[in-house]
C-alpha cells in the first residue's frame, strides 16, 4: 500500500469493544436509535464508518440490508481498510450508497480534517447521511420514589464539562464546540432533516442529513 493510501495508526486495541466495556446499557439504546432512523429511509445498500463492535451492521444484515463497512483497524473485519480523508482513493469509482453512517467517529480524527470527511460523504451517498458526535457533559434530573413508583423531574441537561476524558478524542461538543457550530457547518454539505440528543443516552449527538439534489430512493419493493 503506497503511503498516500496508508491509514492513520490505530487508535484502540481489540479488547477495547468486550462486552460491557464498550457495549454498556446506554451505547445499546443507541444502536436502537441508530437502527431505527436508517431502516426508517429503506435502504437497501448502506456504508457504515467505524463498525465498532458491529452491533449496527449485524442487525441491518439480519434485515435485508447490504452493508459495507470501513474502517482504519482490520480487526474490526471491514471491507475496506481506509482512512475516512481518502475515500475516494479507496471505494470504487461511482460507488454511491443509499445511507452513509459515521456514529461515534469523526472526533477521532482532528477537527481540521471534519469538512474533508464531510465532503467526501457527501459524495458517496444518495442520498442519507447520519452523523452522530459525543457530547461532553453532565445529565441532571430530579427522581423520587413513592411506594413502588418512581418518578423524574425536569430533564436531562448537558453541562460543559472541563477535562477531555478519552484520550482517542480529538476533540467533542460541549468543550469549546457546540452542536449549533457543528450543525452550520453541516449545512455547506447537507440538509438538515433532524438533530438532536439521543433521550436514553444524551452523550451522544445525532444528525439525521441529506445530500441537495441527491435522487431519492425508489419505492420499496
Amino acid at each position: 500500500m503506497s503511503d498516500s493510501l496508508a491509514p492513520r495508526p490505530v487508535q484502540v486495541t481489540p479488547d477495547h469493544y468486550e462486552f460491557e466495556k464498550y457495549d454498556d446499557a446506554e451505547r445499546w439504546m443507541s444502536y436502537w436509535h441508530q437502527i431505527r432512523v436508517v431502516l426508517r429511509c429503506r435502504p437497501r445498500r448502506v456504508l457504515e464508518i467505524g463498525p465498532g463492535s458491529g452491533v449496527f451492521r449485524n442487525y441491518l444484515r439480519s434485515a435485508g440490508v447490504e452493508v459495507n463497512t470501513l474502517d482504519i483497524d482490520a480487526s474490526r473485519d471491514v471491507d475496506y481498510v481506509a482512512d475516512i480523508t481518502k475515500l475516494d482513493e479507496t471505494l470504487p469509482p461511482g460507488l454511491t450508497f443509499d445511507a452513509v453512517c459515521a456514529f461515534q467517529v469523526l472526533e477521532h480524527l482532528p477537527y481540521a480534517d471534519f469538512e474533508t470527511c464531510l465532503a467526501n460523504i457527501a459524495r458517496r451517498a444518495a442520498p442519507h447521511v447520519f452523523i452522530s458526535l459525543p457530547y461532553r457533559g453532565l445529565r441532571v434530573r430530579w427522581s423520587f420514589w413513592w411506594g413502588d413508583h418512581k418518578f423524574t423531574l425536569g430533564h436531562k441537561f448537558m453541562l460543559p464539562w472541563k477535562d477531555k476524558p478519552i484520550p482517542e478524542h480529538h476533540w467533542e461538543l460541549g468543550k469549546g464546540t457546540s452542536a449549533r457550530k457543528i450543525t452550520r457547518v453541516l449545512q455547506r454539505h447537507f440538509e438538515v432533516v433532524e438533530r438532536g440528543f439521543l433521550e436514553e443516552n444524551p452523550y451522544h449527538y445525532l444528525w439525521c442529513l441529506k445530500v441537495p439534489g441527491a435522487p431519492a430512493l425508489p419505492p420499496a419493493r
